[in-house]
Formats: structure tokens, C-alpha cells, sequence
């Protein structure tokens, strides 16, 4: 059954809003710029960068934050955010001095997403020569480099900090930022303990994961931190990353498939983190479970090429969300 809501402005009155994320692999800026500007108009509430330094899926890649920051200046309403940044590349005082800086450029437009890495970026980090410390330690970095991030974002004057991993003495902060206290800081976590640094530490959460059977467990471990921690689970901020393959009929499915080199389509779902897939009803199905979960963006990655899955996303399913053009 769908989600019904009377006089409301969206299918199930939890405004949805959708995002995109920019292609960056094997691909000139000229179209990056022209998927930025037509997602603009088709009505999306935000464009998103991944963050690799390596091409995973091709030849060559564009550095995320650059690509961001020159977006930001052909863009006017569309928000503009990461999706994760590695904390690794960025020392936090110098990713709250962009942030501050693209906010600042943009108009108040930014999300700032981080999280702790990934398989793909621990191979990034060995083939650059970049320390890349163990699970266990990036999380516990990780919760520091949060909150180094959002004083330097949100103080005045001077501030210190002093943690196990990071220490700032009368650091002077110098680039007021639009939004305030801070741009939105979003967490990106799919296991336990990054969960807790996004509940903890966050003032969003960002979900990648397999199934919306996944997300519904991590959902409920997340609520469970809420209520040791005295957070009300209603004011964190929840959003999905998932690969986006939408078609008609199992046909088209099969091409789909066929086109883009996949022989096992379980193989795929499972590594391409694609929780929305199937036809337009289904993808209806599938998102009106997320928004009974509370989930108030869903940040879709295309899996064809030059916008064509985008383009039919927001012709057959954008339309029954009046909520995805609004910011938050």
C-alpha cells in the first residue's frame, strides 16, 4: 500500500527531497557543468561529490572539492554537498577554512558530509603514500576531527582544542560562514561504531548500504544511541546514498544490465550499494518505506551515463514529491 497524505505537499507528507551525485570519472568538466545546471532546473534539491583521488571507475577522476566549488558558481539555488569526504585527505582545520570559503562563495548552499573511509580509499591512500590508519582508530580521529571541524566553523575570535589526535592553540577564526551556527555536517555510516560518531556528532546522518532491510536494522541501532545519549531520534537528520538504476520492464532491466557489463545481477546490487532499483512503481514502494523511516534525502548516483537515469527519475518519480526542489 502508498503512502497517502491529504493536503499535503509530497506523496507521503515527509518531504522527500532528492539529490544527485556528479559524475567525475572519465569526464570533462563541460558536463559536469551541463548536469549541474539541467539538474538545477528539473528541480533537484542538491548536487553531491564522492571523494576518491584514484579512478575507480575509469581512466582518470576530478578532485571532489574543486569540482564543488566551481559548480557553486554556476548554479544559484541547487545545494551543494559531499558525500563522504574522506577525513584522511583534509586536515580538519584546513576543511573547515573550504568550508567555510564554499559557503561563503555559494550563498550558504553547503552540506558537508565526512566519514572515516572505505576499502577503495585505503588502496587510494597505499598508492599515494598517505597515512591511513587502522578501523578503530579512524573512528575514535574521526569523532575529534568532528568537533575540530564545527568549532572552527561556528567560534569567534580564538579558540584551542586539545584532543588525542588533534590540537589547535588560538586558532583564529576569520571566515564568518552564511549558515548558521554551521553549515549542516552530515556523517557518513553504515557500521555500529560510525553510527554512534553520526548520532553523536552529527547533525546529519548518511546511510550506503545493500537493502532497505540494512538500513531499517542500522536505523533502529541509531535510535537505540539516540535514547542512551538523550538525542530525540526525530532531530537527527537521515539521508540515503544508493546507486540509482531505474527501468520500465525486466527487459529493459536486462539491457540495462547487458550495457553496462553486469552478468550476475545480485553481484551487482550487493557492490553497488543499490537500494533503489526496479521500475517506477517499485522505486514508489521502496521510498515510501524510507520516508516511514523517517529518511528526508535520498542522494541518488546514476548508473548511466550523462544524466539518462536522472532524466527519467525526475520525469516519473520527482514529480510525486513536491518537497524535492526545497531546502531544508
Amino acid at each position: 500500500m502508498f503512502l497517502t497524505c491529504v493536503g499535503g505537499v509530497g506523496r507521503g507528507c515527509g518531504v522527500l527531497r532528492f539529490g544527485i551525485v556528479l559524475p567525475r570519472y572519465d569526464t570533462g568538466f563541460n558536463k559536469v557543468a551541463s548536469l549541474a545546471r539541467e539538474a538545477e532546473e528539473l528541480k533537484f534539491h542538491s548536487l553531491w561529490v564522492t571523494d576518491h583521488l584514484q579512478p575507480r571507475r575509469g581512466k582518470w577522476v576530478l578532485e571532489s572539492w574543486t569540482v564543488l566549488s566551481a559548480v557553486a558558481g554556476l548554479t544559484g539555488r541547487i545545494r551543494l554537498g559531499t558525500v563522504v569526504l574522506c577525513y584522511t585527505y583534509r586536515h580538519p582545520s584546513l576543511l573547515a577554512k573550504m568550508a567555510a570559503t564554499l559557503d561563503h562563495i555559494s550563498g550558504g548552499r553547503l552540506e558537508l558530509g565526512i566519514g572515516s573511509g572505505s576499502p577503495p580509499q585505503e588502496e587510494e591512500h597505499k598508492a599515494l603514500g598517505i597515512p591511513y590508519p587502522g578501523r578503530w582508530e579512524r573512528i575514535n580521529q574521526l569523532r575529534e576531527y568532528v568537533d575540530v571541524v564545527k568549532i572552527l566553523l561556528s567560534c569567534s575570535g580564538r579558540v584551542s582544542y586539545s584532543g588525542a589526535y588533534y590540537k589547535i592553540q588560538g586558532a583564529e577564526c576569520n571566515t564568518p560562514t552564511v549558515q548558521k551556527p554551521h553549515p549542516p555536517i552530515w556523517v557518513g555510516a553504515r557500521r555500529r561504531r560510525t553510527i554512534e560518531v553520526a548520532v553523536e556528532k552529527g547533525d546529519g546522518w548518511n546511510f550506503y548500504g545493500e537493502s532497505l532491510e540494512e538500513y531499517k536494522k542500522a536505523s533502529e541501532y541509531a535510535q537505540r544511541v539516540c535514547d542512551q545519549i538523550g538525542k530525540h531520534y526525530g532531530d537527527l537528520r537521515k539521508s540515503i546514498f544508493t546507486t540509482l538504476l531505474l527501468y520500465r520492464t525486466d527487459d529493459e532491466k536486462r539491457k540495462l544490465l547487458r550495457k553496462l557489463g553486469i552478468e550476475s545481477e545480485e553481484t551487482f546490487y550487493r557492490q553497488n550499494f543499490t537500494i533503489l532499483h526496479g521500475n517506477v512503481e517499485e522505486f514508489l514502494r521502496k521510498l515510501d518505506v524510507l520516508e516511514q523511516l523517517g529518511v528526508e534525502l535520498v542522494i541518488l548516483r546514476d548508473m548511466l551515463r550523462d544524466g539518462e537515469g536522472i532524466r527519467v527519475f525526475a520525469s516519473e518519480v520527482l514529480p510525486s514529491y513536491a518537497g524535492g526542489s526545497q531546502s531544508f
